[in-house]
């Protein structure tokens, strides 16, 4: 497998902002995005990634989300 075959995943925090969750990538400053449910931030994420990087969404490797307390709460929810 050549370096261009390759993929690589992300670590993601969604973090709930009213009727939204709210993405960011602490590896990729700069990548946002939001999502209505819990259940779409994974391909919100990616979309977002992919963007970022100008590749296409195939080549975003795992996506592991962590659910972070409201703003003013901080750190991760189990």
């Amino acid at each position: 497998m050549s370096a261009d075959d390759e993929t690589h995943g992300y670590r993601v925090r969604a973090v709930r902002s009213g009727n939204w969750w709210s993405i960011t990538v602490p590896e990729l400053p700069g990548v946002f995005s939001q999502a209505r449910r819990l259940d779409q931030v994974e391909a919100m994420a990616r979309e977002a990634i992919a963007m970022m990087l100008d590749v296409d969404t195939g080549r975003i490797g795992g996506i592991e989300v962590e659910r972070w307390a409201g703003r003013s709460g901080g750190g991760a929810l189990g």
